[in-house]
């Protein structure tokens, strides 16, 4: 336990090793994890979750029981991101503050491969914690407020927890230790008796009242025999024994991989395939075999860090790379996106697998693996579409979501638009339409009403208060009828509001050329009904048309930059919405 100056804590730890560093203002630093025991009880493995100096702070960094994980540094001068450095089983990854990123193998630098020197490196997490990676071991450097201490994570290989006393063992009572040792004298006395145990076939047999022998010294030495022989087969030749020394995991897996040695198979492993063996279906006979359907092909995921490596691979081949954009935080918007280009993919596939297999390749990426990757490339929504070729970008439109489907055989309820500024009346008219199953959208005046007008969902009818001007009541019913030209456009109150001299013969014409029916009075439930009823609607008509990207449409566009890149007319990306 180390504590600040002023008395509050600044490191805690338990005997296991686990336990919490806590900064100057009281919030958690770090929270360690220990993770199983040798056999001399000390612990084998830590992991630790990193916490920033912060009101609502985001985690800093995270790693597991092995060491494996990520952490975020200081921006530097210069930097547009946050230096990261990502430890994983067989490589450090380094990313600096510019978004670049290189790969350190465990065992060396990527200049010398052949060394087996690990490599040694720190990142400056904040002002008081120093993460260093060095001869394969991973440790936290604490120090804040005078109070210095180092967590070491990952694998202890048989180490001490550094700045803790090893747990000494409970010292009993003279007396008890006695009694115990009088107890396991006693117990080995009766071991020694029991087994020196034998039967003398010269003494007489003892019998019972009724004459027959309490015992038969066949049956007792078939028993001994039999348990001899139970003893010895529990003595399995291929187990290990049971006095393996190791102080690490890692050796442990060495002795019992020893112990255990892989069943007898094919001596000429080199060419090996499971259709040697069985003559089952293959990936060989698969990749060879003609399908029948064009099945979806599938879009195979890469990292962010993969992306520009494939893209100068594949400009010299002239193959046109589409990458799929997706993200976690538009899951619905992101699997329907998946699913159109794999229904492409497959299309493709079908159309140049004589002629040219190579000329389109699919993957997806995840915006939120890095967050500078959507700034590079403008891209602000997802789902999104980019076309790579000649390793520039020819290519960038967003993939609108999923395109809404009515299911067969349901109708869909009416929807009316309701643009009225009298409460009474639309008190009164709301519970008609509540009472004909109708849902409705209320506008308390023209601006509003234009808006709802001007969104994507169809209005089956919009119901309007005469109360306003003949050129609003002409702009609500063109917005409405601009999405789906059959929807109807009733006019009520018409005889109860005065109209100017001037006005009167363009309200008249409105009325008799625009209008499906107009009200003098404000309809009643029986008339409302009767006026809706007339307006049927299919399960296809109800469904919007222009709601998503279709399989289609990206094909087209897929095609299309494919025939530019032929004559040479790629000049520049498409920037925008995929066309509809």
């Amino acid at each position: 336990e180390l504590k600040y100056p002023d008395g509050s804590p600044a490191v805690l730890r338990h005997v296991d090793g686990s336990g919490f560093a806590y900064y100057q203002s009281g919030r958690k630093a770090i929270c360690l994890s220990a993770h199983g025991r040798d056999p001399q009880g000390k612990v084998r493995r830590f992991g630790a979750i990193v916490h920033g100096d912060a009101a609502r702070s985001p985690i800093l960094g995270s790693f597991d029981e092995w060491g494996r994980g990520s952490a975020e540094g200081l921006l530097s001068q210069g930097d547009t991101s946050p230096p990261k450095i990502m430890i994983g089983e067989s490589s450090v990854t380094i990313i600096d503050g510019s978004g670049r990123a290189r790969e350190v193998p465990l065992g060396g630098s990527p200049s010398t491969k052949t060394s087996t020197t690990p490599p040694q490196i720190a990142l400056r997490i904040n002002a008081e914690l120093l993460l260093q990676h060095s001869k394969g071991r991973t440790t936290l450097a604490f120090n804040s407020g005078g109070v210095s201490h180092k967590f070491f994570l990952g694998e202890m290989k048989g180490e001490d927890v550094l700045g803790m006393t090893s747990p000494t063992a409970v010292s009993l009572a003279d007396r008890t230790m006695q009694e115990i040792g009088q107890a396991t004298q006693a117990l080995s006395d009766v071991k020694t008796n029991i087994s020196g145990f034998r039967v003398d076939p010269t003494q007489p047999k003892r019998k019972r009242a009724d004459g027959t022998s309490s015992f038969k010294v066949g049956e007792i030495q078939e028993m001994l025999e039999s348990l001899n022989a139970l003893s010895q087969s529990l003595l399995h030749p291929n187990l290990a024994p049971p006095d393996l020394k190791w102080n690490t995991e890692g050796k442990l897996k060495q002795l019992i991989a020893a112990s255990h040695p892989p069943c007898p198979g094919l001596q000429d492993k080199s060419n090996w395939t499971i259709g040697k063996v069985s003559g089952k279906c293959t990936t060989e006979k698969l990749l060879n075999a003609k399908p029948t359907v064009a099945t979806p092909k599938t879009v195979t995921p890469i990292s962010q860090l993969k992306l520009p490596e494939l893209v100068e691979e594949l400009s010299s081949q002239g193959t046109l790379l589409v990458v799929i954009c997706l993200a976690a935080y538009a899951m619905e918007q992101s699997k329907y996106a998946k699913l159109l280009a794999e229904k492409v993919h497959a299309d493709l596939h079908q159309r140049y697998r004589d002629s040219n297999p190579t000329a389109v390749q699919f993957v997806a990426v995840e915006l939120t693996e890095i967050s500078g990757f959507a700034a590079q490339y403008g891209i602000k929504e997802a789902p999104y579409c980019l076309m790579f070729q000649g390793g520039s970008v020819v290519y960038a439109k967003r993939l609108r979501g999923m395109r809404l489907m009515a299911k067969e055989g349901v109708q869909q309820l009416p929807h009316v638009l309701l643009v009225c500024s009298q409460p009474a009346q639309q008190l009164k008219l709301e519970r008609s339409l509540r009472r004909s199953g109708c849902a409705w959208d209320l506008a308390m005046d023209a601006h509003q009403a234009l808006r709802l007008a001007s969104r994507a969902t169809p209005y089956t009818a919009a119901l309007i208060c005469a109360e306003f001007r003949t050129e609003e009541l002409h702009s609500i019913a063109v917005a409405v009828r601009r999405v789906d030209p059959s929807s109807l456009v009733l006019v009520f109150d018409a005889g109860l509001h005065p109209v100017a001299a001037d006005e009167e013969e363009a309200r008249m014409r409105f009325f008799k050329e625009e209008c499906s029916e107009v009200l003098v009075y404000t309809p009643s439930y029986t008339a409302l009904h009767a006026l809706l009823s007339r307006k049927s609607r299919s399960a296809e008509s109800s469904v919007p048309s222009r709601v998503g990207t279709e399989r289609a449409e990206l094909l087209n566009e897929v095609l299309g930059v494919l025939e530019r890149g032929q004559h040479g007319s790629n000049t520049g990306p498409l920037l925008g919405t995929a066309a509809a």
